[in-house]
């Protein structure tokens, strides 16, 4: 048996055959090829990590370890002309997230808006509108609720990469010129025509002079770099690296007088209107008030969408700066140009006459003057004072489109007058290829006796009224209407705004010193259209307008310049369906030019009251008095 299992045993091995040898050894080197060539590779990418990237994922591991958080500065302050504060700074939270942190952690994210009042969409939106950097933290929500700060700050361990600054929101000492100031908000999407100096997520100037002034206001941001620990959570400062501090931005001191200008807001209460005062020697916007508008820091705090809806919807449109955007026919105040086109152009001679029966016909339509019972015979010392209508159709009829544009252009109506604030609106001054396109090549004559007394195509800004009267007042020139009088840099520097340029078109002086004595007989005349309103103390030129509005009453037009002999002030005066100029804005732009020259109020009306008391005894004697002419 056991021989039997020897010779098994030695029948099962064979000597191993050559072919078999050199497969075993291809497969060992094989093995210690590819082992080689792993172990290559890895010494490779060990020299690279260790030589070649060492930098970069050193940068990459200190970029985890460490965030850079932006410090607002304080946005400048801005004053009246005599250094009242209108607009300060105080203080509100704001809640800054990192990308990296929320993005990676979705249960965070989720927390954290349950917290907060946005949208998903609108929360990734904000999260990662700067892209290129996803450890800077960036602005979540402004002016956070004190109650919200707290939840979140106790939940800060399970919500990583949630941080809070205390940012600069406006103040306003004074409900005054909200869409003059204008308010601030959050820049949504990069903006680089208007704002090329911030980014998306900034708090920027969104109208007004907060707007146009938004890089002088805005100052420089600082920054803060803070340490954080494996979880996200900040440790503190970054050791042996100082922040970067924020520079404040500039203040602005405004040309605006405080007090003007709350007196003409309370005249304006109750109505729909504008009124702008401008000093005519320098340019200087001393009011600038549009009724109705809204409480000045009704943007200052986080608008919502229903708030907004309400103020867009509002039919009595307080969101308009009717001052520098609204445009009304001028109506008879229009008249002092088209004079001056008739005189400078010789299209009239000095005393050229016509007769006023109450209006005229052209064709075989009639042209009603406004004093239906006429005014006889009428020059042009007359037609300003009693503002008829008569004189102005066949004056125009004279001048011709072509004419009138070039002349009446002159006083800037139809452009903007470059005031410093943003959306200005240029209004409208027709010519011969405007009423080509509007009308065919055949319009009639009847266009040119509506447009001669402000009415039809023509249409104007009050600032633009207010610029015509300061023309007048100068004898022909001005400076740009701006708002800006200095503005104080952090460092302590003053500078001056460039309004240094006076403009000059050409006027003639003579012309324009007879149209100045036209206006005065409109307040110191026997038949003047605001003669009721002669204060004795004070010479004021001025006109009456009453426009045509597309629905409704009547629109009230007034301008004024005065002291007459050395112009201080002038006025333009705009009262939305107001009926007459005469009545419904005169008396404003006389008490406002009362209140700038500092002559009593109350003194006018005793002086008026007894006026009236000896009109009263003379026509109860029987004296036949003319009566006060109304436009």
């Amino acid at each position: 048996m056991s021989a039997i299992k020897l010779k098994n045993q030695r029948n099962e091995w064979q000597p191993e055959s050559s072919e078999n040898r050199r497969f075993t050894s291809f497969r060992l080197f094989t093995t210690a090829g590819i082992i080689l060539l792993l172990f290559g590779f890895l010494v490779i990418r060990l020299v690279r990590l260790q030589l070649v990237q060492s930098e970069m994922y050193l940068e990459q591991s200190e970029t985890n370890r460490i965030r850079v958080v932006e410090i607002p500065p304080l946005r400048g302050l801005i004053y009246d002309r005599s250094g009242d504060l209108l607009v300060d700074n105080f203080p509100s939270y704001c809640l800054y997230a990192t990308p990296y942190e929320l993005n990676n952690n979705l249960s965070a994210r989720d927390s954290l808006l349950r917290f907060i009042d946005l949208e998903d969409e609108e929360f990734d939106r904000r999260l990662n509108r700067r892209r290129g950097n996803r450890y800077t933290a960036v602005r979540i929500q402004r002016d956070i609720s004190f109650e919200t700060y707290a939840a979140l700050e106790e939940r800060k361990l399970q919500i990583p990469g949630i941080n809070f600054i205390i940012e600069p929101k406006r103040a306003y000492r004074f409900q005054i010129a909200p869409h003059s100031i204008g308010y601030i908000g959050e820049l949504k999407d990069d903006d680089p025509d208007r704002y090329p100096n911030s980014r998306a997520g900034d708090i920027v100037g969104l109208s007004g002079i907060e707007r146009t002034w938004n890089d002088e206001l805005s100052g420089e941001n600082g920054i803060e770099y803070l340490e954080v620990d494996a979880f996200g959570r900040v440790v503190g400062p970054l050791p042996g690296v100082d922040p970067t501090p924020p520079i404040p931005g500039s203040d602005l001191y405004l040309t605006i007088d405080l007090d003007l200008q709350q007196y003409a807001e309370e005249l304006l209460a109750g109505k729909e209107g504008a009124v702008v005062c401008i000093e005519p020697a320098t340019g200087e916007v001393l009011a600038l008030a549009s009724i109705p508008d809204y409480p000045p820091e009704t943007f200052a705090n986080v608008l919502t969408q229903d708030q907004w809806n309400s103020l867009q919807q509002d039919p009595r449109t307080p969101l308009l700066h009717r001052a520098v955007q609204g445009v009304y026919p001028p109506a008879s105040i229009f008249k002092m140009a088209v004079l001056y086109a008739g005189f400078a152009s010789d299209a009239i001679p000095e005393r050229w006459e016509v007769t006023c029966q109450g209006g005229m016909f052209v064709g075989d339509r009639w042209f009603n003057c406004w004093n239906h019972g006429g005014h006889g015979e009428v020059q042009h010392n007359r037609a300003i004072e009693t503002s008829c209508d008569v004189f102005f159709y066949q004056l125009n009829l004279r001048l011709g489109i072509d004419r009138f544009h070039e002349y009446i252009s002159m006083f800037n109506f139809g452009q903007r007058t470059g005031i410093d604030l943003p959306t200005e609106a240029r209004g409208l001054l027709p010519d011969r290829e405007y009423f080509n396109r509007r009308y065919g090549r055949y319009w009639t004559e009847g266009l040119l006796l509506n447009i001669a007394i402000g009415q039809g195509e023509v249409l104007i800004t009050p600032l633009q009224a207010a610029l015509y009267t300061t023309i007048l007042a100068n004898g022909g020139w001005w400076y740009t209407p701006h708002l800006v009088k200095e503005i104080h840099h952090a460092d302590g520097t003053i500078e001056l705004p460039e309004y240094a340029e006076r403009h000059e078109p050409g006027f003639d002086e003579e012309i324009m010193q007879t149209i100045r004595e036209d206006m005065l007989r409109v307040t110191e005349g026997w038949f003047g259209t605001a003669a009721w309103l002669r204060d004795p103390r004070v010479q004021i030129a001025a006109k009456t307008g009453t426009a045509q509005a597309p629905t409704g009453a009547d629109h009230a037009w007034f301008v004024a310049f005065a002291p007459y002999d050395d112009p201080q002030i002038a006025v333009a005066v705009l009262v939305e369906h107001g009926v007459h100029g005469s009545t419904g804005a005169a008396p404003i732009a006389f008490k406002l030019i009362r209140k700038h020259l500092g002559l009593d109020e109350e003194w006018w009306r005793r002086y008026r009251a007894q006026v009236l008391a000896e009109i009263h005894a003379r026509e109860t004697a029987g004296d036949t008095l003319q009566t006060e002419p109304i436009e």
